[in-house]
């Protein structure tokens, strides 16, 4: 059976998770960039399935979009972290699309001041 691993939170750098399948679960790790991170621990669920928890560290605190992947031995990627920081620097794509959106207004404003007769 395949895993399924729901992300609950990730508070303070912990990651928490609910994994759920059939069996004893596998060992899953954190990875950045080819790199472990290191594994998270497992602990058993009233009803079934397992909590997971782990902390994601400093590496990932790095300028730019960082992805935290969390995965099993084989390499099946459960689930993805994204890690934004600079958010000021030029090349991040969130400062990027409130730049963009804001030329958008001032376009819609100068094209309807022309529509109008205004300019």
């Amino acid at each position: 059976m395949d895993w399924i691993l729901n992300r609950a939170a990730v508070t303070g750098g912990t990651y928490r998770g609910v994994l759920t399948g059939a069996g004893e679960p596998p060992a899953l790790e954190m990875a950045l960039g080819g790199e472990s991170l290191g594994h998270l621990t497992q602990s058993p669920l009233e009803g079934g399935g397992w909590q997971v928890e782990g902390e994601l560290g400093p590496a990932a605190l790095t300028d730019g979009t960082q992805t935290v992947l969390i995965r099993t031995p084989d390499g099946t990627v459960l689930d993805r972290v994204t890690v934004i920081c600079g958010l000021d620097r030029a090349e991040d794509l969130r400062a990027e699309l409130d730049a963009l959106r804001a030329e958008v207004a001032l376009l819609k404003t100068a094209f309807r001041r022309h529509v109008a007769g205004g300019d």
